[in-house]
């Protein structure tokens, strides 16, 4: 019984500490829904944004059957979360809280639990970032109740 105590404590813990770097980062609405994948520019014309907004476009069934959502973070131009245009001071606190500057490329996979689980400084590569996904625990747990139409 104690053991169990103990358990549900560090899991309550685990899932407000979780929460609250989420909702720091205005990332609240995807936790435990959605995979953000955060893309950090200098610009919006910025050549490794543009490949990599290509390479999601051209896997676009892969990167929606995982439950990604795409947040794009540049310093000059509109930055967008899920297609929704973010603020100015969003997107500061984004760049902070990731330690992205201001002209640096950077890409973060976040998992649905708020925490990062791969950062690369290059277009990445998204077939390796598919293949982190359905390695986790969770997503297992989503093949087998859904396989996916892809």
């Amino acid at each position: 019984m104690r053991r169990l105590a103990l358990v549900l404590i560090v899991f309550v813990a685990s899932t407000v500490i979780g929460s609250a770097t989420a909702r720091a980062a205005g990332l609240a609405d995807y936790l435990w829904e959605r995979r953000p994948l955060l893309v950090f520019a200098p610009s919006q014309d910025d050549a490794r944004l543009m490949e990599t907004l290509g390479r999601i476009e051209a896997s676009r069934c892969d990167f929606v059957d995982r439950d990604m959502v795409l947040g794009v973070v540049v310093t000059e131009g509109d930055s967008t979360l899920d297609g929704q245009v973010i603020n100015a001071d969003e997107a500061r606190r984004l760049a902070k809280q990731y330690g992205v500057g201001a002209d640096a490329f950077t890409v973060v996979l976040l998992g649905k639990d708020g925490g990062e689980k791969r950062r690369v400084n290059a277009a990445p590569d998204l077939q390796a970032i598919y293949d982190l996904i359905d390695g986790m625990p969770m997503r297992s747990t989503e093949m087998r109740a859904d396989p996916g139409r892809c």
